[in-house]
C-alpha cells in the first residue's frame, strides 16, 4: 500500500464518518409533523450533508486540541493523530477541504438555516475548548449541539419546531450525553485511573453523573407524555392513544442504555453504541410503527 493510500485510510478514520449517524435528528422535523414529500427530503438530505461534514472537521479540530489527552486514554490513544499516523499539517489540510465543502453546500441554503451552521460551528468548537472541562454545564452543551440538529432540520425546511420536540430533545440528549461521561468514568476506574483527561471529572462524580443520567430521561419520557396529551397531537394523529407505546419504548431504550453504561458494556459513545446493537434497531422500527399506525388509522 502506498504512502498516499495510508494518508487516506487516516483521514477518513479522523473525519468518523460513523458518527455522522447522529445527523438523522434533521430528519425528525418532517417526519413529525408529517410533512414528508420531496422538496423536504431533498432539503433534509441536503442538511444532513452539511452537518456532517461540518461535524467532520470540528472532529479534527478537538483532536489536535486533545492530542496529548488522548495520548493517555485507553481506546482514543488509537485514533490517527494521538498514534502519530497522520501529521497536525495534514490535519489542518483536512480541516480546511471539509470546510470548503460545507460552505458550498450552504450558498443555495436560507439564512436562518446558514447562521444555524455558524451557531453550531462556533459552539463546538467553544466546547472543545473550554466548556468540556466544566462539569454539568458540558452535557448540557452537548444536549444543545444535539438539538440544534433537530433545529436546523426544521428550519431548511421551513418546518417549525414545537416547544414540546425542542424540551424532550434537550432533556433526553442531556441523558445520553451522561451516559457517555459515565462510561468514560467507568473506563477510566477499569484502568485504575483517578480522572478523565481533558476534562472536569473524577471517578468520584460517578454517582452523580447516573443520577443526572436517569433523571433527565425521566423528564423527556414525562415531557412526550404530556405530549402526547397535547391538542397538537389530536390534530395530527387520528388514533393518538397508540402514541402511549412510545414513551414505553423509550423508557426501556433509556433504561437498557444506562443500564449497559454502568456493566462497562458500551466502549465510548451511547449513539455508536446503539448503531451496532439489535435491540435499538427493533426499539426504532416499533416507534415509527406506532407513529405510521397512530396516523392511518
Amino acid at each position: 500500500m502506498t504512502h498516499k493510500n495510508l494518508i487516506l485510510i487516516q483521514a477518513l478514520k479522523i473525519i468518523r464518518p460513523h458518527q455522522w449517524v447522529k445527523n438523522i435528528l434533521v430528519f425528525i422535523p418532517m417526519l413529525v409533523s408529517h410533512n414528508f414529500d420531496l422538496n423536504n427530503f431533498i432539503l433534509s438530505s441536503k442538511s444532513f450533508i452539511i452537518f456532517s461534514i461540518t461535524a467532520s472537521a470540528i472532529y479534527v479540530i478537538n483532536d489536535i486540541i486533545d492530542e496529548k489527552n488522548d495520548r493517555n486514554h485507553p481506546y482514543k490513544k488509537n485514533r490517527p493523530l494521538a498514534a502519530k499516523l497522520i501529521t497536525i499539517n495534514q490535519c489542518k489540510v483536512i480541516i480546511f477541504i471539509l470546510l470548503i465543502l460545507s460552505t458550498f453546500f450552504l450558498l443555495n441554503t436560507n439564512k436562518s438555516f446558514f447562521y444555524l451552521i455558524i451557531l453550531y460551528f462556533i459552539a463546538s468548537n467553544l466546547y472543545s475548548f473550554f466548556f468540556k472541562k466544566l462539569k454539568i454545564v458540558d452535557l448540557v452543551i452537548l444536549s444543545f449541539l444535539y438539538t440544534l440538529r433537530i433545529l436546523g432540520g426544521g428550519l431548511i425546511t421551513d418546518i417549525s419546531i414545537s416547544i414540546w420536540l425542542f424540551t424532550f430533545s434537550i432533556f433526553f440528549f442531556i441523558s445520553l450525553a451522561s451516559v457517555k461521561r459515565l462510561t468514560e468514568l467507568i473506563n477510566t476506574k477499569k484502568y485504575k485511573k483517578e480522572k478523565i483527561y481533558g476534562r472536569g471529572y473524577t471517578i468520584q462524580d460517578k454517582k452523580l453523573i447516573n443520577i443526572v443520567a436517569i433523571t433527565s430521561g425521566l423528564i423527556s419520557i414525562l415531557v412526550l407524555t404530556l405530549y402526547i396529551n397535547s391538542p397538537q397531537v389530536l390534530e395530527l394523529y387520528s388514533f393518538s392513544n397508540i402514541l402511549w407505546g412510545i414513551w414505553i419504548i423509550i423508557f426501556f431504550w433509556i433504561s437498557r442504555i444506562i443500564y449497559a453504561s454502568n456493566k462497562g458494556k458500551i466502549k465510548d459513545d451511547p449513539i455508536v453504541y446503539a448503531i451496532s446493537d439489535k435491540i435499538s434497531y427493533l426499539c426504532l422500527l416499533i416507534i415509527l410503527f406506532i407513529i405510521w399506525l397512530g396516523s392511518t388509522i
